[in-house]
């Protein structure tokens, strides 16, 4: 897939949308990515998401280094989404970028590359925001700023927040679900998103962004 050079003031980055995971096995990580896992166990769950067959991480890299990924999967099988018998249902897992190269709107050029490829226009993309990964430390920033922050990043490329019974998410204002519905979804994946977001008897079982 077509890579990208980007100018930062800290020097030139190469952006790989769905990178191969031998590649990433190569690539050292910043040990500042650090706020999913310990950097050595997020690059080893970057490289098996890589090379399984569902899997897209799409990475930037300074020479050597891994410095900001976004991985795509399919959602765990312990997970409400995970039970989709549709098999168009994906996860945007994880987005990281590491501190010192925040400022460049990188997350966002790297899920902007990835949707450019077009490999989700068919699919359903989640993303689950729990407040217990915001890097309030890091940023500076309130829990409720953090999370919009993420909002606002997720709805540059098409993602929607939308209402659910999960209680993971309804137990806490902090915690927000969003989706992205690819242009060409089928209808019945689409329905099987609609039909999740709902388990307990009398909810609506399909709708609109915040229904």
């Amino acid at each position: 897939m077509e890579t990208r050079k980007l100018e930062t003031q800290q020097g030139v980055l190469e952006l790989v949308p769905c990178c191969d995971s031998g590649r990433i096995n190569t690539l050292s990580m910043d040990p500042d990515l650090r706020i999913f896992r310990p950097p050595d166990r997020q690059h080893q769950a970057l490289v098996k998401i890589a090379a399984s067959e569902d899997g897209c991480v799409s990475i930037a890299r300074s020479e050597n280094q891994l410095v900001a990924y976004a991985a795509f999967h399919r959602p765990d099988s312990f997970e409400r989404m995970g039970t989709d018998t549709t098999g168009g249902i994906y996860e945007l897992g994880a987005v990281e970028v590491t501190p010192a190269r925040r400022s460049g709107h990188l997350a966002r050029r790297l899920l902007e590359l990835t949707f450019e490829t077009g490999l989700f226009e068919d699919r359903v993309v989640i993303a689950t925001l729990y407040y217990w990964h915001y890097d309030l430390e890091g940023s500076g920033l309130s829990i409720y700023r953090y999370r919009n922050l993420l909002e606002r990043l997720y709805a540059s490329v098409g993602f929607s927040v939308f209402t659910t019974d999960d209680p993971e998410i309804r137990g806490y204002p902090e915690n927000a679900l969003m989706a992205r519905i690819g242009a060409s979804a089928p209808q019945e994946v689409v329905q099987s998103f609609h039909n999740l977001r709902f388990t307990e008897k009398g909810m609506p079982m399909s709708g609109s962004p915040g229904q």
